[in-house]
């Protein structure tokens, strides 16, 4: 008999995550109110958000760029980082050439001093840099000098006539004085380089950075003891150390030494452990892989077994033995498969 001849294609909406959770605590369709629905939504939120406090989730880790800025030694992060497993300075050479643009002065966007603008007044302009011979530009720059939502892209030409985009970005949240870094992957050499703004965005820009042969350098963990032992905190030189200060909503990076003014167009490159996206509607799916699925349905019914009273008492034990074991085999295939070190590692605070 043939089979289906698609793999991964179904679609388990959360829909589909609360219903099949009821039936397992042995309620009908009839017995489900509007309040036990709102009850499974926060449940399952709760039980997607504790799932980073007992292991490394792999599909939650992320390559994040964050900007540095001069005098300054704490780095806050994106909104729902929870760990930071690596944290490298990453230096890079700023290509220059030939700058033109469909506005304002295109030089100053790539002199070095952010207090200097290309300041255009219509939409849709761009900043162009025509290098002296192709090179490949992997990296990409923007301090804006306004802030609101801005749509762009990056593009590549040979002839600057025809312009092919590297990537495009829509919405945006550009804030005055505030870097945005971007890394752009299979870009091949090539002899013009632009920004070009979409739609109704209209350019006003400090610096404008393309960057390539990048250096990384892994930074040190300190502990809080150690890094609150330091004499001088703001001293300031290359980055060589940090603390990560975990925070209730927005994590914070304080580097040691604090950023020296030719650090400024450099960035921090991390790999941080983030939390679940929030649940949507019911017609969504929730942010886990395929194989977590029926881990994360026996979770829910085992709480929803204590929240609703309708519930027969006697089933708590019964979806709370499922839950153990479905999570159990759901963490023990969370492995990328790579050879496997022993680091001893003694932590500073004792758990």
């Amino acid at each position: 008999m043939a089979t289906s001849g698609t793999v991964s294609t179904t679609v388990f909406t959360t829909q589909k995550v609360i219903d099949h959770a009821f039936r397992r605590c042995r309620l009908t369709p009839q017995q489900v109110t509007s309040e036990h629905i709102q009850t499974a939504l926060d449940l399952l939120f709760l039980l997607l958000s504790t799932l980073v406090s007992k292991g490394i989730k792999l599909w939650n880790i992320e390559k994040i760029i964050l900007p540095l800025y001069e005098e300054e030694y704490s780095v806050v992060t994106p909104l729902g980082v929870v760990d930071m497993f690596n944290c490298n300075l990453r230096v890079s050479q700023r290509v220059t050439g030939t700058a033109t643009s469909t506005e304002g002065l295109a030089d100053n966007a790539f002199d070095g001093d952010v207090f200097t603008t290309c300041t255009q007044t219509l939409a849709a302009g761009s900043i162009t840099m025509q290098l002296p011979s192709a090179i490949a530009v992997p990296q990409f720059g923007i301090l804006p000098n306004v802030s609101g939502s801005w749509d762009f892209s990056f593009q590549y030409s040979e002839d600057s006539i025809t312009w092919v985009n590297i990537f495009t970005r829509t919405a945006v949240a550009a804030v005055a004085g505030n870097w945005l870094w971007y890394d752009a992957e299979g870009v091949t050499s090539h002899l013009y380089y632009r920004l070009q703004a979409n739609g109704t965005t209209i350019l006003d820009v400090a610096e404008l950075v393309y960057q390539n042969l990048p250096s990384e350098v892994p930074l040190a963990k300190l502990n809080r003891d150690d890094y609150a032992n330091l004499p001088n905190k703001t001293f300031t030189g290359r980055p060589t150390q940090f603390w990560w200060d975990k925070q209730r909503s927005q994590s914070v990076i304080t580097l040691w030494p604090s950023v020296s003014y030719q650090f400024t167009f450099a960035q921090l490159v991390c790999f941080v452990q983030t939390y679940i996206e929030d649940v949507g509607t019911m017609s969504q799916e929730i942010e886990v892989p395929q194989r977590w699925y029926l881990a994360i349905v026996t979770g829910l019914a085992a709480q929803l077994a204590r929240e609703i009273k309708e519930v027969d008492p006697s089933m708590i034990p019964i979806v709370a033995v499922d839950a153990a074991s479905e999570l159990s085999i759901a963490w023990d295939g969370e492995s990328d498969g790579s050879v496997a070190k022993l680091m001893p590692n003694i932590s500073p605070y004792t758990r």
